[in-house]
């Protein structure tokens, strides 16, 4: 049970730092500066990116509610802050 009440913060710390990232850039990939870029033949289109980026973020809250359940020294925590920055960045 404590396991899954820790998955369920981080999908809501994670899903609210891309949430705030996209909000920082303006809606980023939704801009049409994003979408007039010359890209690639072999771009994915949008949706892609969508569904790959719930699907890491999903997996990602998992592994850290089975690692804070193991290990919640003040390392973890300062490692799992940095890349909260770099996400949301």
């Amino acid at each position: 049970m404590k396991q899954f009440r820790l998955t369920i913060l981080f999908l809501i710390i994670n899903f609210g730092g891309l949430a705030i990232g996209s909000w920082l850039m303006d809606n980023g990939p939704l801009t049409d500066w994003y979408t007039n870029l010359n890209q690639a033949p072999w771009t994915p289109p949008g949706i892609v990116f969508g569904i790959a980026w719930t699907l890491i973020m999903i997996c990602f809250s998992i592994y850290l509610g089975k690692l804070f359940l193991e290990d919640t020294s003040k390392k973890m925590k300062i490692i799992f802050l940095i890349q909260f920055i770099l996400n949301v960045s």
